[in-house]
């Protein structure tokens, strides 16, 4: 799992300066993703004019189509994978499983701050309902020092 949380975390950053970023991030936050054999990374970068968040996943069924996924949060502010307990969203560009069973997407969101407090990035199954049960879900963690 650590082999591929680092490996999410270095091709996120790569892609990130593939797109011609040139502003250094206030904030890193990062999700290793797991729950019913799928793993992956989530990495939220705090830019001064909103936020910018890569999601990868691998695990999907291949070629299984569209996954939403969100970053959830609550007023209480202790929102968590484990309790499942974020009933508000900043919902993400949907995850695409390729003919591998992998998927990423970039999402980038002006002007939104992440909310207070603890919050996490969940990915929905793809089911016929506009968002399925919870299939793998991690709590995000501020990387202290940036990168």
């Amino acid at each position: 799992m650590k082999r591929v949380a680092a490996m999410g975390l270095m091709a996120v950053l790569a892609m990130w300066g593939a797109l011609g970023q040139m502003v250094r991030p206030k904030e890193v936050y990062y999700a290793a993703l797991s729950g019913q054999g799928l793993r992956g990374t989530a990495v939220v970068l705090v830019l001064p004019e909103g936020l910018e968040v890569f999601v990868y996943l691998e695990g999907l069924k291949p070629g299984s189509g569209a996954y939403a996924n969100h970053i959830h949060f609550n007023r209480a502010g202790n929102a968590n994978c484990r309790e499942q307990n974020g009933d508000q969203i900043l919902g993400l560009t949907s995850l695409v499983a390729d003919a591998n069973g992998r998927a990423v997407a970039f999402t980038r969101l002006p002007g939104v701050r992440l909310p207070e407090g603890s919050t996490y990035v969940n990915v929905h199954a793809n089911t016929p309902t506009p968002v399925g049960a919870s299939i793998a879900c991690g709590d995000l963690k501020e990387i202290v020092g940036g990168y």
